[in-house]
C-alpha cells in the first residue's frame, strides 16, 4: 500500500524541516537587515534588492564550483568522463558563469551604504571556506606522507580542494578597510564670528 503523500509531507520529520528552516532564514534575513540598516545612508529596498543579488551570486559561485571541481580532478587523477558527463558538466559551468556576470553587474549598480553589510558577510563567508579548504586539505596531504598511506590517486582530491581553496582565499583578499559601522559624521554649525573689540588708542601726551 502506497502512503498518502500527505502523510509524509505533514510527518514528524517534514513537518520538522517545514517549519525550522524557513524560520531560520526568516531570522537570518531579518539579522541582516538590521545589521545592514546600521550602516549610514542604507535604503530597505535596497538591501533587499542586496540580499537577492549575493544569494544568486553565492549559486553562481556553487555551479561553477559543481561545473569545475570533477573536470579537474579527472585531470589530475586520470579518470575520464564520458563526453556527455563533460558536456553536462561544461553546461553547469557556463550556466554558473552566466549568473555570475549577472548578478555581478547587478552588485555593482547598487549603493554602497545598502550593500556594505551584505557584501562583506559574504565575502567573509567566502574567506572562511576558503582558508578552511586550504587548511584541511594541506592537512590531509601531509596526514597522508606521515602515514605512508599512498593509495592510487591518493593526492588528487585534496590537491584540487587545495588549490580551490587558495582561489577563494586570493579572490577575496581585501586591499582596503570596510568600514561598515562607521558613524555618521556629525556637522556642526559654523560658529559666528566674534565681533573684534575696537583696540584702546593710547592717548598722546601732550
Amino acid at each position: 500500500m502506497i502512503d498518502s503523500p500527505l502523510l509524509s509531507i505533514f510527518g514528524f520529520i517534514g513537518s520538522l524541516y517545514g517549519l525550522i528552516i524557513p524560520l531560520l532564514i526568516i531570522l537570518s534575513l531579518t539579522l541582516i537587515y538590521i545589521a545592514s540598516l546600521q550602516s549610514p545612508g542604507a535604503k530597505s529596498k535596497s538591501i533587499g534588492e542586496a540580499i537577492y543579488c549575493y544569494i544568486l551570486h553565492a549559486v553562481s559561485v556553487l555551479l561553477m564550483t559543481l561545473g569545475a571541481l570533477p573536470t579537474v580532478y579527472s585531470v589530475f587523477a586520470g579518470i575520464s568522463y564520458t563526453p556527455r558527463t563533460y558536456f553536462a558538466l561544461l553546461v553547469v559551468f557556463a550556466v554558473g558563469g552566466l549568473l555570475f556576470l549577472l548578478q555581478d553587474q547587478s552588485a555593482r549598480s547598487l549603493d554602497t551604504a545598502s550593500k556594505a553589510v551584505i557584501e562583506y558577510i559574504y565575502l567573509l563567508a567566502l574567506k572562511i571556506i576558503g582558508n578552511m579548504l586550504t587548511l584541511f586539505s594541506a592537512l590531509s596531504i601531509l596526514l597522508n606522507i606521515i602515514l605512508d598511506e599512498f593509495g592510487k590517486g591518493w593526492w588528487a582530491m585534496p590537491f584540487v580542494l587545495l588549490l580551490y581553496g587558495m582561489l577563494l582565499s586570493w579572490a577575496t583578499r581585501s586591499d582596503r578597510d570596510l568600514k561598515v559601522f562607521q558613524t555618521a559624521p556629525m556637522t556642526v554649525a559654523p560658529q559666528a564670528s566674534k565681533a573684534s573689540k575696537p583696540s584702546s588708542s593710547k592717548k598722546k601726551k601732550k
